[in-house]
């Protein structure tokens, strides 16, 4: 319609009404308009910007309201305003056209609060808000609905940044809509859910159901105890997953958990347990999640994820959200809350979960869901499954690592690393399903052949089975190590018996580690059988060999999974045999070699630029054979010596090889970086260490930026103990001071490459490390006599000892707040 044309009218005849209003008439609908404005005007800042209290406003004195309006009602502001237009639903439905300019006032003082008002309502019509489209048949917040309807949200469930929590809203009908898991790509699942009201009593649940429902709707799945009526049992504080409920997990689909309440409230406070089953099963609690209730979107945001044990506060659980901050509404939830810890309101953070060590097992195809079970029955024989036949003792928790349950463990050792005489341990742990070691005693093992005694000369020999238990394993000391004789071809058995059934996940072994020379003493191959079933693969495990030094704690982790060998190439039997062509630039300078594959990758400093008591860097990346990132952890990354902490007077400096791998590589920040100090007779080294052999396509190196002399020159790569490259780093440089031709723009990382790829290869062409045609310097001698001298003198003193009392000091502190 034109700007003096009328709009049809909204009666049952649907006919215009084309007679103008009279003047009083005119006058009296301007004068309600007015009234209706200045009443809901009178509960907020005269500035016209939205004030409305929420959860975040914990610091904001309440709106100052008049004497009459508090003693006329004392309902909230939410609920004053409904009740205003309801009013204005009442009263007269004529044209609007004569009062446009004051709406357009309005509309423009309070759109931030028209915003959260309910459809379909007579002043959101005249308004016209073209985002906001009615609903019709839209029930009352106070209408009983008789059936939830799915809820649909944005593509992807992105979070809203300008959403608030509402106060106490009122409802009937819960929904919560899970978007995301914590990094679970099959499954999602929560351990409770608890509402009280604005009285303070927990809301009595009278029907809970979900969509999907649970995992029983799995054909692998029958009679499977995690169901969502758990969600309610009033077990929260617990790892039982008995007392869970758990469901199939589809990547941008909804997953729906619908609520209905004994009666219609107000919500004061709702606190939503995450999926606690442990630290590795936290992962398939929620993350993103949207609050429905009545249809009416409360809550949208981030579930924390639950540390996996039962110690802490609520927030080590999931999230607690308040609809309030009513000192009084909270009071009284606290008296009936078990939970309730009296500092919801506080702004801290809780410290992050550490990160466990990775599984060294194929997780296999995305698109294969895993298996799992809690306490419920597999379906009977006849029924198809997908799912391979596990053994009776299993009960798989994640991608292929097994948690197997039983009474006897035997370990049958079947290959050394090359000794045809001897084979031995240094230490041995059995891994619970958490990763904790289970207690065991020597009375429980037994070995055969158990130790040397039987041999002659050896009657009093202390290498006997009870070391592997002694808790001293980072060694080089054989007093506390275990050895027995080795027959190539025969079995070497060791059985530990439990008194009762446990869950075990797998081992952690610290192999044979008295010298370089006596590390192919050690197990390399071992076969695990669990009460008489075969839990490991035909070939067996493949046993990391000792470092033969005690530079880094050498442990390796071996978790029990399945049948399946590593897809990535090459694997542990081709042993860098494989046909991995070799490649050259563009410019003919670089030459990639073949993929190397190991257990320890081992990257020596043997040089710097100039200073001669400390070498640094800022960053490691390391990628596989597919040219993937290698997601590296805290026990993966070591260094020798460690770092300027050995030095007698620092202590506390932030500069430790984790920070190799903390992702923050270009930076001049020292708290970034890896220092160490150079000593005498003593090679700095960086160590990488995998639990199974892993092929590497590229490496990624960052020099040291906050002192460039204390950057790393000379270097070598070793995998295994097998040199397979060295070059040179160039220091970190300020950066051209001009436009100058032929010039090479210094480059923030260092690369060096083991794969052919020519996408790779062309990428990283100016990063490659490539030869270093400098002018070589030398100095000769005879029978300790110089015969010719350096042209420059000062190399003459490269290379000797220095001073240490020199050692000029450093250090770099963590700061001491937080941000």
């Amino acid at each position: 319609a034109g700007p003096f044309e009328k709009p049809p009218s909204r009666g049952g005849s649907g006919q215009d009404v084309a007679t103008p209003l009279p003047l009083k008439d005119h006058m009296t609908q301007q004068k309600d308009v007015d009234m209706l404005i200045d009443e809901e005007l009178a509960l907020w800042p005269e500035s016209g910007k939205p004030d409305l209290k929420t959860v975040f406003d914990t610091d904001k004195k309440p709106p100052v309201v008049s004497r009459e309006v508090k003693e006329s009602d004392s309902a909230t502001p939410m609920k004053k305003i409904q009740q205003n237009r309801a009013k204005w639903r009442d009263s007269q439905k004529k044209n609007l056209e004569e009062s446009w300019g004051s709406l357009n006032m309005f509309d423009r003082h309070q759109k931030g609060r028209i915003s959260m008002d309910l459809d379909d309502d007579a002043l959101d019509e005249y308004l016209q808000m073209p985002s906001k489209k009615a609903t019709p048949n839209q029930p009352s917040i106070k209408e009983e609905a008789e059936e939830v309807e799915p809820i649909t949200t944005s593509p992807g469930g992105e979070p809203d940044d300008n959403f608030v929590i509402p106060e106490l809203p009122y409802g009937k009908e819960l929904v919560i809509n899970i978007k995301t898991t914590w990094g679970d790509k099959h499954y999602v699942g929560l351990t409770g859910v608890e509402v009280f009201s604005s009285t303070g009593e927990s809301m009595t649940i009278t029907k809970i159901t979900a969509k999907p429902l649970d995992i029983n709707i799995l054909n692998e799945y029958d009679k499977d105890p995690r169901v969502v009526t758990n969600l309610v049992d009033g077990v929260n504080r617990t790892r039982d997953d008995v007392h869970m409920w758990l469901t199939p997990f589809t990547p941008k689909k909804d997953h729906f958990i619908y609520l209905t309440f004994e009666k219609p409230c107000q919500v004061a406070l709702m606190r939503i347990w995450n999926y606690n089953k442990s630290r590795i099963h936290s992962y398939r609690g929620a993350k993103d999640v949207i609050i429905h209730l009545d249809s009416n979107v409360i809550f949208k945001g981030e579930i924390a994820r639950a540390c996996g044990g039962i110690e802490g506060g609520t927030e080590a659980f999931g999230d607690t959200i308040l609809f309030t901050t009513d000192e009084n509404i909270l009071e009284a939830v606290s008296k009936n809350d078990d939970a309730y810890e009296g500092d919801m309101l506080d702004d801290s953070e809780p410290d992050d979960v550490p990160f466990e060590r990775p599984s060294t097992a194929d997780g296999g195809s995305d698109e294969d869901r895993p298996f799992t079970r809690a306490q419920g029955n597999l379906k009977k024989q006849g029924e198809t499954s997908p799912v391979p036949p596990r053994p009776a003792t299993s009960m798989v928790t994640e991608g292929d690592v097994i948690v197997f349950k039983g009474k006897s463990l035997q370990l049958n050792f079947t290959d050394t690393w090359g000794d045809l005489h001897y084979l031995g341990l240094t230490g041995l742990e059995i891994l619970g399903k958490d990763g904790e070691a289970l207690p065991v005693s020597l009375d429980m093992m037994q070995a055969s052949p158990s130790d040397l005694h039987h041999l002659p000369g050896h009657e009093s020999d202390d290498r006997t089975l009870d070391k592997v238990i002694n808790g001293n394993n980072v060694t080089c000391s054989d007093e506390n190590m275990w050895l027995i004789p080795f027959n190539e071809g025969q079995n070497h058995e060791l059985t530990i018996t439990f008194s009762q059934a446990l869950m075990m996940a797998g081992l952690r072994v610290w192999n044979y580690n008295k010298s370089p020379e006596d590390t192919y003493r050690g197990a390399k191959t071992v076969h695990v059988q669990i009460d008489g079933k075969q839990v490991s693969p035909p070939d067996g495990y493949l046993i990391r060999k000792g470092p033969g030094n005690c530079y880094f704690d050498f442990a390796q982790e071996i978790v029990f999974a399945g049948q399946q060998k590593p897809p990535i190439p090459p694997t542990s039997e081709t042993k860098m045999d494989s046909s991995v062509r070799s490649s050259v630039t563009d410019d003919g300078e670089y030459e990639s070699v073949q993929m190397p594959c190991g257990f320890i990758y081992q990257l020596h400093l043997i040089s710097t630029w100039g200073d001669p008591y400390y070498v640094g860097l800022n960053g490691i990346e390391i990628y596989d054979a597919s040219h993937n990132k290698i997601e590296l952890t805290e026990t993966n990354i070591a260094a020798y010596p460690d770092s300027v902490n050995v030095l007698a007077n620092i202590q506390n400096d932030v500069r430790t090889p984790d920070r190799l791998i903390d992702g923050v590589n270009s930076t001049n920040d020292g708290r970034h970086m890896w220092l160490a100090p150079i000593l005498p007779t003593t090679l700095n080294r960086v160590y990488v260490i995998f639990d199974q052999p892993t092929a590497v396509s590229m490496i990624k190196i960052w020099n040291y930026s906050k002192t460039a002399n204390r950057g790393a020159k000379d270097i070598a790569l070793l995998v295994d103990d097998l040199l397979v490259y060295n070059g040179m780093l160039q220091p970190v440089r300020a950066g051209a001071k001009g436009i100058v031709p032929n010039c090479d723009t210094p480059q923030s990382y260092h690369t060096i490459l083991f794969t052919d790829n020519k996408d790779i290869i062309r990428k990283e062409k100016h990063s490659i490390i490539s030869n270093q045609a400098g002018e070589q310097d030398i100095q000769l001698t005879n029978d300790k006599i110089v015969v010719g001298q350096y042209s420059d003198p000062k190399k003459a003193q490269q290379g000797k000892p220095v001073n240490q009392e020199l050692r000029p000091k450093t250090s770099v502190v963590a700061h001491k707040y937080r941000r």
